[in-house]
């Protein structure tokens, strides 16, 4: 009883000491944030669910990306994966390659670490006499590392570190580093988060100007069951408030027969928010432990989300 009394008094004085501090991170304005991929779901399961996925362990592997604290709720031990992302292709497409994994310990301790890269498309560069010096690839990084703690049955906690890059022309590269800190609860069938996303610092431009990242007060909720031991559903949904003032919201199903198929469907509301408004749908087999997933993004009018995908595979046991 002792050890846990320490255990809410440390959270209460985190949680605390974050709130003395809320004030002065209030300083984005909308349009203004910089780095934006981090934003970007990397994990074709909460992609094609709407992007919602901050409570899920169908996909423990990309907890790195979003919430390292619902890694001990996890029936998996080990869960690694890898996923390829054509991201609006009908604009300035980017083509993402992510790699992911995370490790349960005895559903206590979890450890996540995840790496992405994306190939932005080239353009020629030009000197100061006006006379072409070659070609140019733009590119966005991100490496994350986290880790959750179930400190008790039914309570853990988890933070994400990311450093999170943009080259954006030649000797002129962006990155900043940001967190991920959650707080997560799981009852029987319901899960629920509450944290921040994206915190870190700001991005200095090469004229000087300084821009926030997205950052946001994030919820996540859950609902998972398997009925008649071959029918399962889940239901997620999370809402971000932008220190810009924006806010978005994801929200998803996913039903599966008997472990092996899954069909998913989603609705990403972006609002004034990086990532604009969308549908989605996906679907994923599983055998001896190893998954195939794919999601598709429908953007609606102009969106440059338009036919957007992503594709995956992983293991776990």
């Amino acid at each position: 009883m002792k050890q846990t009394s320490v255990y809410i008094v440390a959270a209460a004085v985190a949680a605390a000491a974050f709130m003395t501090s809320f004030p002065a991170l209030l300083h984005a304005q909308p349009g203004s944030e910089a780095l934006p991929h981090v934003r970007i779901a990397q994990d074709p399961q909460a992609a094609a669910m709407g992007g919602a996925g901050i409570v899920s362990t169908a996909s423990m592997a990309y907890a790195s990306y979003t919430n390292a604290a619902a890694i001990p709720y996890s029936e998996k031990s080990l869960d690694v994966a890898v996923a390829y992302q054509n991201w609006q292709p009908s604009a300035a497409s980017t083509d993402f390659i992510s790699i992911a994994g995370a490790y349960n310990i005895r559903d206590k301790v979890g450890i996540t670490v995840g790496f992405s890269y994306g190939a932005n498309p080239e353009y020629e560069t030009f000197n100061a006499y006006g006379e072409s010096s070659g070609m140019f690839s733009p590119s966005d990084m991100q490496a994350n590392v986290g880790i959750g703690w179930r400190f008790l049955p039914f309570l853990s906690a988890g933070v994400n570190v990311k450093y999170v890059r943009s080259a954006v022309a030649e000797g002129h590269s962006f990155g900043a580093v940001a967190s991920d800190i959650f707080l997560m609860s799981k009852l029987e069938d319901f899960k629920v988060a509450l944290g921040v996303s994206s915190l870190g610092s700001k991005v200095t431009s090469a004229s000087g100007a300084k821009y926030s990242l997205p950052t946001s007060v994030s919820l996540g909720a859950g609902y998972g069951h398997v009925f008649g031991e071959k029918h399962g559903l889940e239901i997620l949904a999370d809402a971000d408030w932008y220190f810009s003032n924006a806010v978005s919201v994801e929200a998803g199903a996913a039903y599966t027969f008997n472990d092996l198929v899954s069909v998913r469907a989603g609705y990403h509301y972006g609002g004034e928010s990086v990532i604009p408004s969308y549908a989605s749908a996906g679907a994923g087999v599983k055998f001896f432990g190893v998954r195939i997933d794919a999601a598709y993004i429908i953007g609606t009018g102009d969106s440059p989300l338009k036919n957007t995908f992503l594709i995956g595979a992983g293991y776990s046991f």
